[in-house]
């Protein structure tokens, strides 16, 4: 576990995003003190921050299975207390499916979820914040529009540190229009009408394998699929978003593609307005 920030440094990384525990199994991953503390020292030698933790994908806070919505609120308030002991300073997580029920049932149930998973935790001294993810749009998932991300920032607020990771990827095949320089325009405008633009705390820099509107999540290297590298340089050099952590989450093909698409990033973050 720690060693993921010698990782991150070797890579050329100033910050890093890690799995707390397997993303698909639900038995916990169990830290130890000394490796929460390695990796303190450790991103603090090498000044990696913020550290992002994504949680476990089978995680789903709006199920409408009891058993499976037990386990995953379980599963969750796992995923906050690593998060806490590793200093984590976000835990993103995606916002759920509502098969079963509707939408707003569903935006409402996620809401509700993760007010009770996080119960009687202290995420305000831990300095820990919650983001909630935009996902593809796929028939039956959350989170597709930046409205749905709204509302369930809305219900928290106040409840737990609560604000936004918006995935590039995600936010193409669902339809929202990046490519162009006035599509860029107007996407970014009505995130900061629904979302705000301040409440972004992590972007998900993914080109896409799959065409814009397609709700097909596959992510790409970056300038290699649909997306193109421009819409990225427009992004890393929008001064409304310096607040912000980018981090890749681009497919590793061959050795090396992780480092590959990180130096993309870092050069077309070279020129900013």
């Amino acid at each position: 576990m720690q060693n993921a920030a010698e990782r991150a440094w070797r890579l050329g990384c100033n910050t890093f995003q890690i799995f707390s525990s397997s993303p698909r199994q639900w038995a916990p991953y169990e830290l130890s003190r000394p490796q929460c503390d390695e990796m303190k020292r450790l991103r603090d030698h090498y000044d990696l921050k913020p550290l992002v933790i994504h949680t476990n994908y089978l995680i789903n806070l709006a199920s409408t299975t009891p058993l499976f919505l037990k386990k995953s609120v379980e599963s969750f308030r796992g995923e906050v207390e690593r998060a806490l002991a590793l200093c984590a300073e976000y835990l993103v997580l995606h916002p759920g499916s509502f098969r079963g029920a509707d939408r707003e049932a569903g935006l409402l149930q996620t809401a509700a979820a993760i007010a009770a998973a996080t119960q009687g935790l202290d995420l305000v001294k831990g300095n820990l914040t919650i983001l909630i993810e935009n996902t593809a749009g796929a028939q039956y998932s959350l989170g597709g529009s930046f409205e749905q991300i709204a509302e369930v920032l809305d219900r928290l607020r106040g409840v737990v540190p609560i604000a936004a990771c918006i995935d590039t990827c995600h936010t193409h095949v669902a339809g929202y229009d990046i490519v162009s320089e006035a599509g860029m325009r107007d996407t970014l405008a009505h995130l900061d009408a629904t979302v705000g633009l301040k409440n972004v705390r992590v972007w998900h820099c993914n080109d896409a394998k799959a065409a814009r509107g397609s709700k097909l999540d596959r992510h790409q290297h970056v300038g290699k699929g649909s997306i193109g590298r421009e819409p990225f340089r427009r992004l890393l050099s929008d001064s409304r978003l310096a607040h912000a952590a980018f981090i890749a989450e681009t497919p590793i093909d061959a050795p090396g593609d992780d480092k590959r698409n990180v130096v993309v990033l870092k050069t077309l973050a070279t020129k900013i307005r």
